[in-house]
């Protein structure tokens, strides 16, 4: 063989200097390549496909390079800090990195104006769209093609949520038996993330966290009728040394305040077990029923101005332990429910939760969705059961969409469980054997009912509304019809516009209680779908606030369609109506403490709609009426405030957000400070983020709000 014959061709050596290693087979079979172009010998010969991969850069493991590094990012970091002065940096970088894998910093016309923005290439993003389609659940997720996609005039804006900065920051300690100053029950104030746990985009919260204010300053003032006795350890209290005529009017309280409008036991059966008359279901359970019982009593009697209730509740939870868990019954599931509502509403929303969960898992396991038609169980015991799945049902739907997660209900095609019937409580005893004929006007049960059918009718669009990608003006306003046939359908006594209760209830046995808490769940009852629409169409609200341009040039704006303008309307009306409905009953005087708290909660979400349109554009010609809505406001929760400390909590907060704008629009009528100026951090907010019409990640202009103007004539 001549020397000639292994001498290596030019190509061959020209290819060694361009290629830097083995093609990707022969790495992976730890081959020797000829590295030829286009392909080495061993994949000619064994047929394979040959690439050559670049060569992985890493960086040098040196105590040399790292110390580079360090200097490099500390120079980098002085410099976004005299860009950025007034923004915490590691706060950015927390926020910028978990949404896109690249971002960069783009000056506007002044360093002030600078704002942070997202850069990605649309040809590297994936994007999936979920769709409800016929016959799935409403939680699935699919994958659907671009005509999915809507034109910039259909779909508002998804908004970004503040997170953790760590993966365990959703953590929470709700053990201090007054609650923290961190969350409340109500899901309106928790805007801190860190260690408050989670509240989605439909609680009441998420306006505040959009207007970036500082959760520190809404911290609960100190309590003046009882400072004294804020013992972090409330003594538990035997409640056989509790004097009998103590714990009879509490029990009394109960079933005065709170049954009536929650009436998930049979009153005759509990008094029965209360005196001694019927034999108690096991001891530990009476016992934390019993003191569950005496917690509501007392705090509908007293509401947050004594801590006789918190004694009962320690005794309560003091009794939940190992064993008793250990144990499934109709009177403990009772206990529980009963509990997650009085937790709830003594601002421990995530305690509630746990409680509520534990619930639900119980009345699963105690076949409570269901009908067993051959049972010879006396029909009291029966009805209970129906009774308490379905208070339990509400209640589950109700916190879920208050603190915006998602409902824990099974799917309604597995439950057959037959609704309440509208009676009378004596209409039906132990010793009934006969099915009561139901009453044409309302009872007791009617307000359940009602909450019941709605909860049932609106599951699935509350599922829609927290699924991505947010619903369209035009999806949202199909759901919307949903709500108008459920309220068609609402019986005559509870329609909006209809004759007083008195109207239906004169001649009844009803007793004046029972009356007031009719009231009461008529009320409750448009507060409830009213508040579902405003959570159904308040993006678009926001989305319309973020697009207005703050220097009136419309020239680039982008038309709003009929539909969102359409949507932006129901939103408003709805917020107007409740702040007028919320007004209303608190001048009939019908008050107690479970009612102040549903005043106050529904009225805070809907004056949170008139008041950032209002902090917007001050100068619109709508002005005088959202200026009238946030007085209206004012004026209740002061009126309220004795009796509940969120509501004082809430008029601190409005004053916060636009006292400066109301000032000087009493003062003048119209107010000379730029929108641009209040309008800034909720902009940062929901604009973190960005995803545009067309489907594909992009950067916006979010120092500018007419990059984003949709509606040129303003609100």
């Amino acid at each position: 063989m001549s020397a000639s014959f292994n001498k290596p061709s030019k190509a061959k050596i020209q290819a060694d200097k361009d290629i830097e290693q083995a093609c990707d087979s022969c790495r992976v079979r730890k081959l020797k390549c000829t590295k030829e172009l286009p392909a080495c010998s061993k994949c000619v010969q064994y047929g394979r496909e040959c690439s050559y991969s670049p060569r992985t850069m890493r960086s040098p493991l040196t105590r040399s390079y790292l110390t580079k590094m360090e200097d490099r990012c500390r120079k980098l970091e002085a410099v976004l800090h005299e860009l950025l002065p007034n923004d915490d940096i590691d706060k950015l970088i927390s926020r910028q990195s978990h949404v896109f894998s690249g971002s960069s910093l783009k000056s506007s016309n002044s360093i002030s104006s600078m704002r942070i923005k997202e850069e990605t290439s649309p040809s590297v993003t994936t994007h999936l769209s979920s769709s409800i389609t016929s016959g799935s659940a409403p939680n699935s997720l699919t994958t659907t093609p671009n005509s999915i996609i809507m034109s910039p005039a259909h779909r508002p804006t998804e908004p970004s949520e503040d997170i953790p900065e760590e993966a365990d920051g959703f953590d929470w300690i709700e053990e201090d038996v007054w609650g923290n100053d961190l969350s409340d029950g109500m899901a309106a104030l928790s805007i801190n993330p860190q260690g408050t746990g989670y509240f989605g985009i439909a609680s009441g919260s998420v306006l505040l966290r959009a207007l970036k204010i500082d959760p520190w300053d809404l911290t609960v003032p100190p309590r003046q009728t009882d400072q004294d006795t804020r013992d972090p350890t409330i003594s538990k209290l035997d409640t056989a040394l509790v004097g009998g005529y103590m714990t009879n009017t509490i029990v009394d309280a109960y079933f005065t305040f709170y049954h009536t409008s929650y009436p998930f036991m049979h009153e005759e059966t509990f008094r029965s077990i209360y005196e001694g008359r019927a034999p108690k279901p096991r001891e530990d359970v009476w016992e934390v029923l019993l003191n569950t019982v005496l917690a509501l009593g007392a705090w509908c009697l007293n509401s947050e101005q004594g801590s006789a209730d918190l004694t009962f509740y320690q005794n309560a939870k003091g009794l939940i332990n190992s064993n008793i868990l250990e144990t499934g019954s109709l009177s403990l599931l009772v206990a529980l429910t009963l509990l997650t509502n009085y937790i709830q509403k003594r601002n421990k929303p995530n305690t509630s939760w746990n409680y509520l969960g534990l619930a639900v898992r119980m009345a699963l396991g105690l076949g409570m969705y269901r009908e067993f038609p051959g049972w010879k169980s006396g029909l009291l015991k029966q009805e209970m059961r129906r009774r308490l799945w379905w208070g339990l049902y509400i209640f589950d739907a109700g916190a879920s969409v208050t603190f915006g997660r998602p409902i824990n209900l099974p799917e309604i095609s597995t439950i057959d469980s037959k609704l309440p019937m509208n009676i009378d409580e004596s209409d039906l005893t132990a010793l009934s054997t006969i099915t009561p004929v139901e009453r044409d006007r309302p009872t007791i049960y009617s307000g359940m009912i009602a909450q019941s059918k709605f909860t049932v009718q609106t599951s699935s669009l509350y599922n829609r509304l927290i699924s991505k990608p947010i619903p369209s003006a035009e999806e949202v306003l199909e759901m919307d019809k949903q709500i108008d046939t459920f309220i068609r359908d609402i019986p005559p006594w509870f329609a909006e516009n209809g004759p007083p209760i008195s109207h239906y209830t004169a001649g009844s046995q009803l007793n004046d209680a029972t009356i007031a808490g009719l009231i009461l769940s008529r009320y409750r009852l448009h507060w409830r779908y009213k508040n579902l629409r405003i959570i159904m169409f308040r993006p678009f609200v926001v989305q319309t606030i973020l697009s207005t341009n703050s220097q009136n040039d419309t020239s680039s704006s982008t038309p709003t369609s009929e539909a969102e303008l359409q949507c932006k309307t129901i939103c408003l009306q709805n917020a107007h109506q409740t702040i007028l409905s919320v007004e209303e009953f608190v001048s009939t005087g019908q008050l107690s403490s479970i009612s102040v708290w549903y005043a106050v909660f529904f009225l805070f979400q809907a004056c949170m709609i008139p008041l950032i349109c209002f902090c917007a554009d001050p100068t619109s010609e709508n002005s005088p009426a959202w200026f009238d809505d946030i007085e209206k406001t004012k004026a209740v929760l002061c009126s309220l405030s004795a009796d509940n400390r969120l509501a004082l909590r809430f008029l601190e907060v409005i004053d916060r957000l636009c006292g400066k704008y109301i000032d000087n629009y009493i003062q003048t009528q119209t107010s000379p400070v730029a929108k641009a100026e209040f309008m800034s951090d909720i902009s940062t907010y929901f604009f973190d983020g960005f995803i545009d019409y067309t489907g594909q990640q992009g950067e916006a202009d979010v120092s500018n709000p007419a990059s984003f103007n949709i509606l040129s004539d303003g609100l």
